[in-house]
């Protein structure tokens, strides 16, 4: 009975029809596009900020330049907590980001 159905099966295109069903493997490949853009939340960025010194690169936000501790202790609350920003950054002749700048949108 196994051998009949075996030869039925590979006969028909029933199999050809099994192959294109999505399975969880080509559902996971078809969906993990990054998007082009990412939008900052305000809690994201203050977040950034107080890994200033630890990364090393200035952050502007909405014109506000944080280049020390300092300037997050006395600044930060310029920094829309509820807002969206998009995030820039600017290259040195390196490679390297050398200012991350942050605009509310």
């Amino acid at each position: 009975m196994s051998a009949l159905a075996y030869t039925f099966w590979s006969m028909t295109d029933w199999s050809d029809a099994y192959e294109h069903v999505p399975s969880g493997a080509t559902v996971f490949i078809e969906d993990t596009q990054i998007p082009a853009e990412i939008n900052w939340t305000g809690d994201q960025v203050v977040a950034k900020l107080y890994r200033l010194s630890d990364e090393n690169t200035p952050i502007v936000v909405n014109g506000q330049l944080f280049l020390t501790d300092l300037d997050v202790k006395n600044f930060q609350s310029t920094v829309s907590l509820q807002g969206l920003y998009k995030q820039t950054l600017e290259w040195d002749a390196t490679g390297k980001a050398h200012k991350i700048i942050f605009t509310q949108i």
